[in-house]
């Protein structure tokens, strides 16, 4: 749902995947955060937007009929992926890293 909808590509989803091809652009990674679900769990707690992101898929997935009619299957189906991101990352089915790369000496 996520790659096709959302336009990501898998392999960029890959933490393996993205390293090898920082890799084979001749960078090395100097640090590297990975981000963890506290981050979420922090916005959650202040401003719900989680919470908020699955009410409004429940709503969405209510009014399917009438949205596909208005919008059309491809708008619902990236609204409806769009959604599941933040969810997604709060249960850790998504991870956030941050990566500093310096370019490879020769």
């Amino acid at each position: 749902m996520l790659k096709h909808h959302l336009g990501n590509v898998e392999g960029n989803l890959v933490e393996g995947s993205i390293e090898a091809a920082f890799s084979s652009a001749r960078l090395t990674i100097e640090d590297k955060d990975v981000i963890g679900i506290e981050s979420r769990e922090y916005a959650e707690e202040r401003t719900r937007p989680v919470s908020t992101a699955l009410l409004r898929l429940a709503r969405l997935r209510r009014q399917r009929e009438s949205a596909v009619a208005s919008h059309g299957g491809a708008i619902y189906r990236h609204v409806e992926a769009n959604l599941h991101w933040e969810v997604f990352q709060l249960l850790g089915n998504l991870r956030s890293i941050v990566y500093l790369l310096k370019p490879r000496q020769r």
